[in-house]
């Protein structure tokens, strides 16, 4: 993950990078990616959903830099991702070898274990001020895998 800037008010011949992806528009990296141990960014957002980003530790690159900041592609990765997927099957004969019953059940997140997906890293920064104006830098809002479910199926072969 890399934290993504856009500028906010910015005067028309301010660069914010190309439209085609050629050239990305970056913030300018000025401390530390994390804040001190305790604080979150949000105090609204629960926060075992957030990583402990420090908006006020990226800037808008110089007017003369083309966008391009200090910030590497790659800060930090994302929350890990623990999946069980299980499958269970029984085969019948039904008189004769050519003709069996199949019966079938599949499960997906098996544990139902909750997988965060990667937090919000689009940092919104008012021109003027420097000020983040997103609101949820730093929060998880979503999940990788979707919750527990099972598949039966029964199959007749003859």
């Amino acid at each position: 993950m890399t934290v993504g800037c856009s500028a906010v008010s910015a005067p028309i011949g301010y660069w914010t990078g190309t439209p085609t992806g050629g050239i990305p528009f970056r913030c300018e990296m000025t401390g530390s990616l994390w804040l001190p141990a305790g604080q979150y960014p949000s105090a609204t957002a629960d926060t075992r959903l957030q990583f402990p980003f420090d908006p006020a530790s990226f800037s808008l690159p110089p007017a003369g830099s083309l966008g391009i900041g200090n910030t590497p592609p790659t800060l930090t990765y994302g929350p890990r991702v623990f999946n069980v997927d299980m499958s269970l099957a029984k085969s019948f004969n039904l008189g004769s070898e050519k003709r069996t019953l199949e019966l079938r059940a599949e499960t997906f997140n098996t544990c139902n274990h909750f997988n965060p997906s990667n937090p919000n890293t689009s940092l919104s920064l008012n021109f003027a001020t420097g000020a983040n104006t997103n609101a949820a830098f730093g929060t998880i809002t979503g999940a990788q895998v979707d919750a527990r479910h099972m598949v039966l199926s029964a199959r007749f072969r003859f």
